[in-house]
């Protein structure tokens, strides 16, 4: 876990810019963050320094907001009362940290659930007996990524204008591309007989 992932938000970017409107308006989301990270998921030392580095970080910006300053320190008490009770929770009750993913997805989600629906419909997957919630809600923690509704996502697909009598542009890329890398590479065997 990164020790600043609290201050990468952008309630704390806002107390920093000293925009009161923008603080308002993620003070909310902030505090979910908090509440989330106090599961302690990456462990208990890496959520307290988190919540330290947070509350340090905002104690230096507060002194030069000129509005808003109530709800900087009422973060900055928050922060405080969730880092006491991380630090008193018995290690029995800490959930056991995360594995790291390795795996990102990088491509647009909608590339994602294309590839998925092709697989189900390929029947890759279980037969394609696997109902596409399910098989989603299995792909997407695989690349770092929160389950979404699928089908909504589908939709998309189904509206999209055809290219060339093509909605699926995703599936359709990707196999020129295999093509291409495929001929290539025959291509340089070729030249080395």
């Amino acid at each position: 876990m990164k020790y600043d992932i609290l201050t990468d938000t952008d309630f704390i970017r806002a107390v920093k810019n000293n925009n009161e409107e923008t603080m308002n308006a993620a003070f909310g989301s902030f505090m979910e963050q908090v509440v989330a990270l106090s599961d302690c998921h990456e462990g208990k030392t890496a959520t307290y320094a988190a919540f330290a580095y947070a509350e340090i970080e905002l104690k230096k910006a507060i002194g030069s907001l000129k509005s808003g300053r109530e709800l900087a320190e009422e973060a900055i008490e928050f922060i405080h009362e969730m880092q006491q009770m991380v630090k008193d929770t018995p290690a029995t009750e800490i959930k056991q940290p995360q594995t790291t993913n390795s795996l990102n997805w990088t491509g647009d989600i909608v590339n994602l659930v294309e590839l998925m629906y092709g697989l189900q419909e390929m029947q890759c997957v279980n037969d394609g007996k696997l109902p596409i919630e399910e098989l989603g809600n299995r792909i997407f923690p695989l690349f770092g990524l929160k389950p979404k509704i699928y089908s909504r996502i589908y939709i998309d697909i189904k509206q999209r204008a055809t290219k060339n009598g093509n909605r699926t542009y995703f599936l359709s890329k990707m196999r020129n591309m295999l093509e291409e890398r495929i001929d290539q590479d025959i291509h340089i065997s070729l030249r080395r007989k």
